[in-house]
């Protein structure tokens, strides 16, 4: 009994020190890009309004190495048409933040991809 008791709290133990370790809390601001991985898009279409007055988009992003992925996000107001926009994405929040960027401030491989 001894033995399950001790092995339940060092599993206890690890567990808490990866929580701290994972879930730091500035990396759960929206804003900050530690622990997200980044995201470019280019608005296209305008957002579907809903309800609670937030337009929603789901578009196609690239990340710094030009791999593709479908992503959707909420603004508080409706985003230029033709801007680029930098988004940060986490796996278990989506998109946390986005902000809006130059064409020469995007990566290379995402500026290949919108020269096409």
């Amino acid at each position: 009994m001894k033995k399950i008791l001790l092995v339940l709290g060092f599993i206890i133990v690890i567990g808490a020190c990866l929580w701290m370790f994972f879930f730091t809390p500035e990396k759960l601001t929206p804003d900050n890009h530690a622990g997200k991985t980044l995201y470019y898009t280019e608005i296209t279409g305008a957002g579907v309004q809903k309800e609670n007055g937030r337009y929603d988009y789901e578009l196609t992003a690239y990340d710094e190495k030009g791999k593709k992925k479908k992503l959707s996000f909420s603004a508080g107001k409706q985003l230029r048409e033709g801007a680029y926009v930098q988004l940060y994405y986490t796996l278990l929040r989506g998109v946390t933040h986005w902000e809006e960027v130059n064409f020469i401030k995007l990566p290379k491989a995402v500026q290949q991809q919108y020269r096409k």
